[in-house]
C-alpha cells in the first residue's frame, strides 16, 4: 500500500501539528492534503486542537501534571479552509485532578471552532470501576488482523480510495478500510476496520478527532442507487481487489456537515502508535435533514479507545464522475 510515486503528500501528524507562538495561541497549517476540496472536515479540526491543548498542558499549565486530553466538547460555528488557523486556548477551571480550558479556531479574524477540552493525568487515575457489557450488539464478524492485511479473511474486505490532487473524498484517501462481507448489522449501523494506506504511518493519541469522522455514513445504506451501500461495498471492493485497482467512486450521495462533535478518550494509544483501529457508528434518528451519531473506537483487542457523539445535517453533495478522476496506479 501507499501514495503514487512522486507525489509529495502531508501526513496525518504532520496536519495537525501546531507551533507555539504565544503562551495561549499555537498556528496550525491545515494541508488540502487532508480536506474534502479546500474545506477541513470536522475531525481533522478537533485534532489540531488536542495537539495545541496538549502543548499547552507541556508548557504553560506543565506544573498542573495534566497531560491527556480525554473530554473535548465542539461546536462547529463557520468551515474552516486549508492555510493558516489560530488555536487560542483560555483557562477556565485549573483543578488539582481535572483542568478545564475553552478553545477557538480562528481563521482569517473568524472563530471557526470552539469548545471546551478537559484533561488529567490517566496514569494517575484511581477510583470505583465496574465491568461493563460489551459495546457492540449485534457483535461484528470476528477479524483475523493478519488476514485481513493480506486480503485474506472471509468476513471482511478492504477498499481504499484512490488517491488524487483533485479529488473531493482526498481527505479519506489516506486510509485503507475493511467492511463485512456479508453485513450482520441493521441499516442504522456501520462497522469498519481502519488502517493508514502508507505502511510506514500508525495511528496516535491526539487523532482521534480525525478518526472518529471517518466511518461509513450509514444514509449511504438508505439511498436505491448508492455505491456506498453496505451490501454493495463487498461487491465493488472484490472487483478492484480483483482488477488491482483501488476502488472508484468519488461521490457519495450526500454532504455530511458536522455541527458538533463530543470526544471522550478512554485510554492512551501506544507511544508507537496502533496499526488497526475498529470503528462502529450508530444513528438513532435521522429526520429533516439532521442526524446523531454514536461512534464507538476500539483497539485491535477490541477494547474500547474512545466515544463520540456527533450531531450533523444531510445535505445534497458535489457528484464529480469518476472518469474525470481515473488515477494511473494501483493501491490495493
Amino acid at each position: 500500500m501507499g501514495y503514487p510515486a512522486g507525489e509529495r503528500i502531508v501526513p496525518l501528524l504532520t496536519a495537525i501539528t501546531t507551533t507555539s507562538i504565544a503562551s495561549h495561541r499555537y498556528l496550525a497549517n491545515i494541508p488540502l492534503d487532508h480536506c474534502y476540496l479546500k474545506t477541513a472536515h470536522g475531525g481533522l479540526l478537533v485534532s489540531i486542537v488536542i495537539g495545541a491543548i496538549q502543548q499547552y498542558f507541556q508548557s504553560t499549565q506543565a506544573a498542573r501534571n495534566h497531560p491527556n486530553t480525554f473530554s473535548v466538547d465542539t461546536s462547529f460555528l463557520r468551515p474552516a479552509e486549508a492555510g493558516e488557523a489560530t488555536v487560542v486556548i483560555r483557562d477556565v477551571k485549573p483543578g488539582s485532578h481535572v483542568s478545564t480550558v475553552h478553545f477557538a479556531l480562528v481563521q482569517d479574524g473568524s472563530e471557526r471552532v470552539v469548545g471546551y477540552a478537559m484533561n488529567t493525568n490517566l496514569d494517575a487515575e484511581r477510583g470505583i470501576s465496574f465491568p461493563t457489557p460489551n459495546p457492540l450488539d449485534p457483535q461484528p464478524p470476528p477479524a483475523d488482523l493478519k488476514k485481513l492485511a493480506c486480503q485474506s479473511d472471509p468476513n471482511w474486505i478492504g477498499y481504499s480510495i484512490p488517491w488524487h490532487p483533485h479529488s473531493f473524498l482526498k481527505a479519506i484517501s489516506h486510509f485503507q478500510f475493511f467492511s463485512p462481507t456479508k453485513p450482520l448489522t441493521p441499516t442504522n449501523i456501520t462497522d469498519t476496520w481502519i488502517r493508514f494506506a502508507a505502511d510506514d504511518q500508525r495511528f496516535t493519541t491526539e487523532m482521534l478527532g480525525s478518526i472518529a469522522d471517518h466511518w461509513r455514513r450509514m444514509m449511504e445504506n438508505y439511498a436505491p442507487k448508492s455505491v456506498w451501500r453496505q451490501e454493495v461495498i463487498p461487491e465493488r471492493a472484490a472487483e478492484a481487489m480483483k482488477e488491482g485497482k483501488p476502488i472508484l467512486g468519488y461521490s457519495t450521495s450526500y454532504a455530511y456537515p458536522t455541527l458538533s462533535m463530543h470526544l471522550e478518550i478512554k485510554k492512551e494509544l501506544p507511544a508507537e502508535g496502533a496499526e488497526w483501529l475498529f470503528m462502529r457508528a450508530r444513528s438513532t434518528v435521522i429526520k429533516n435533514g439532521r442526524f446523531d451519531a454514536e461512534i464507538v473506537i476500539l483497539d485491535e483487542h477490541l477494547e474500547v479507545v474512545a466515544l463520540s457523539h456527533q450531531v450533523a445535517l444531510v445535505t445534497k453533495s458535489m457528484q464529480i464522475p469518476d472518469k474525470l478522476r481515473r488515477p494511473k496506479y494501483s493501491h490495493l
